[in-house]
């Protein structure tokens, strides 16, 4: 072990030899998350024995960063009064969402053991819809009413700020009598003021950024990504401020988000959890369902390829350059989808853009495929050997194909989008099929066209 660094072999050996005093001091002085990282590589047993080695004021915090997993089986495992404490200490926030992924019978079980204030608080925050800003409320902040002068801000600061953790006494909110959100100052401006002569509502800025409880959470998202600020004031529909959302919550909603599009975008249904936490079985429901559909779509490109039949015994060399032009369409289809879907996803882009965009498209897709088309030209002609007719059908069918696929991936967003369905299902394995099918259309039919064949 060197400087704080302490590595899960460490652990391990230490526990062998029951180096315990070491262990606890080791504990004392080591992160919170990388001791999360070094519990979540034991054994359940391992982690019993350990977890009462870290000091008790730290419990809480190194608590709320296990996986659910390594949360649940701690809480079950450990003594009632243990885990009724680490639920007590934790930070609202983290607790909810942890007592929302418990099963409803245990998690109605530690509530009621709560104390009678925390208790309030988890039920409070269970109550709001899944998805919305009030499950990421966070009741801890700090007020002062309208017309207060400096000096009895300060006051008041004083006496009750100390519940308060200390990053959040930056920004002092301001209520009016009805308790409804007015405005906000910066604690360096009231240290600044004539405690004497100056009210807070001269120093009171009005213009401000907050969410309503109700809202979704992909809302939060987007104003902390916008605003850029540390936490963002939480109201009703009345305006009476209610908590406060902090940035670091809101990044695990941020990260959920992307990993929900990255998989959705891949091709298959969302994880709930990790790929290791994962069950075999779910992981081959959650991929076997789309890899089905994308075969049964794939299907029909079969039954166009049987089509033309005629044509391809005839043109035999169009079998040469299918992969080439079905692999193009798909391709351009799916560097169109991605770009939209992001904009979309950080409100770059809106739904009322998809004219600007398709006009933009359109011409990049033009030049695309006049650059594919051209490189499929010279392949045809200098490398298959063939005439300058059969390299046009392969350049022409590439031009349209690369059209198409541009003008597909990219529109197809807004289509889902308008439907209130994830952008992100328009995903590249069902572009690409379906530029399967309409990369086989085009080169047959534009083979029969500047041929005069007709089968």
């Amino acid at each position: 072990m060197e400087d704080n660094k302490l590595s899960v072999e460490d652990v391990k050996h230490m526990l062998k030899e029951r180096a315990f005093k070491r262990l606890r001091a080791a504990f004392k002085v080591i992160e919170a998350a990388d001791l999360s990282d070094i519990f979540s590589e034991l054994d359940i047993a391992q982690c019993i024995v350990l977890f009462r080695m870290i000091p008790k004021e730290n419990r809480a915090d190194v608590f709320s960063y296990f996986p659910y997993e390594l949360q649940q089986k701690l809480l079950v495992q450990l003594p009632d009064a243990v885990a009724v404490s680490l639920l007590n200490e934790m930070e609202p926030v983290d607790r909810t969402q942890l007592l929302e992924e418990l099963p409803s019978e245990l998690s109605t079980k530690l509530i009621l053991k709560l104390s009678p204030e925390e208790r309030k608080i988890a039920w409070q925050l269970l109550s709001y819809p899944e998805d919305s800003v009030g499950r990421l409320m966070s009741p801890e902040f700090f007020a002062i009413k309208s017309g207060l002068s400096v000096r009895d801000a300060l006051a008041d600061i004083r006496w009750t700020g100390g519940k308060i953790p200390e990053d959040l006494l930056n920004q002092i909110f301001i209520v009016d009598e009805g308790t409804r959100l007015i405005g906000h100052v910066h604690l360096s401006s009231l240290v600044l003021a004539d405690p004497a002569t100056i009210l807070v509502d001269e120093l009171m800025d009005a213009t401000l950024v907050k969410l309503k409880v109700s809202d979704d959470k992909s809302l939060a998202v987007d104003y902390f990504r916008k605003y850029d600020r540390p936490f963002i004031p939480v109201v009703d529909d009345e305006g009476i401020m209610l908590g406060l959302v902090e940035a670091d919550d809101v990044f695990d909603v941020a990260e959920e988000e992307a990993t929900e599009d990255i998989q959705a975008f891949g091709g298959q249904a969302t994880l709930e959890d990790s790929y290791f936490q994962t069950s075999m079985l779910v992981l081959f429901r959650k991929r076997g369902g789309w890899l089905a559909m994308i075969f049964i779509m794939s299907m029909f490109s079969a039954n166009a390829l049987e089509h033309y039949d005629g044509a391809i015994q005839s043109m035999s060399f169009l079998v040469f350059f299918m992969p080439l032009i079905i692999a193009s369409g798909g391709n351009s289809g799916s560097q169109a989808a991605s770009l939209i879907i992001r904009g979309l996803a950080v409100r770059e882009i809106e739904l009322t853009d998809w004219w600007k965009v398709l006009r933009r498209e359109v011409l990049i897709g033009l030049g695309l495929g006049l650059l594919l088309g051209g490189l499929g030209l010279l392949r045809a002609m200098l490398l298959g050997r063939m005439d300058f007719q059969h390299g046009m059908i392969i350049c022409c069918t590439l031009v349209l194909v690369v059209i198409a696929g541009v003008l597909l991936g990219s529109m197809l967003p807004f289509v889902l989008r308008t439907l209130n369905l994830d952008p992100a299902v328009s995903s590249s394995p069902v572009i690409s099929s379906l530029m399967d099918l309409f990369g086989i259309l085009v080169l047959f039919n534009i083979a029969l066209a500047l041929t005069h064949m007709i089968f």
